[in-house]
């Protein structure tokens, strides 16, 4: 988890936003702000795990629910916090880049043009 944490930390730096974690709640956060949430579910002995990283997000919709179950923190997005509208495939390119990094992994060319994976 916190290797993940790590892989967004970093990928929200590559945009000028210096983020962090906070402890006791996972996941990258700004400020009081969550930027990225982590999660991980084990069931019938698998482990899924995933996260959302706050590009372009609605935050109008956070206001109808507690994120995350934390009433006292809000949402934010990488497009609120740089002013600017950051397209999702470079945001994917620098994620793939980030992981490898952080994951000791050698990322396919295809990947990181595109954005994706498959």
């Amino acid at each position: 988890m916190r290797d993940l944490e790590d892989v967004l930390i970093r990928t929200a730096a590559d945009f000028g936003v210096e983020s962090g974690r906070v402890d006791g709640l996972t996941g990258v956060w700004v400020a009081r702000e969550k930027i990225a949430a982590i999660g991980v579910r084990i069931a019938r002995w698998v482990t899924s795990h995933g996260f959302a990283f706050n590009v372009t997000t609605d935050l109008s919709y956070f206001q109808l629910i507690v994120p995350c179950g934390i009433a006292d923190r809000a949402v934010t997005s990488l497009a609120r916090l740089t002013g600017r509208d950051v397209g999702r495939h470079a945001v994917e390119s620098k994620i793939i880049t980030r992981f490898c990094e952080v994951f000791g992994r050698t990322p396919i060319a295809e990947a990181l043009s595109t954005g994706t994976t498959g």
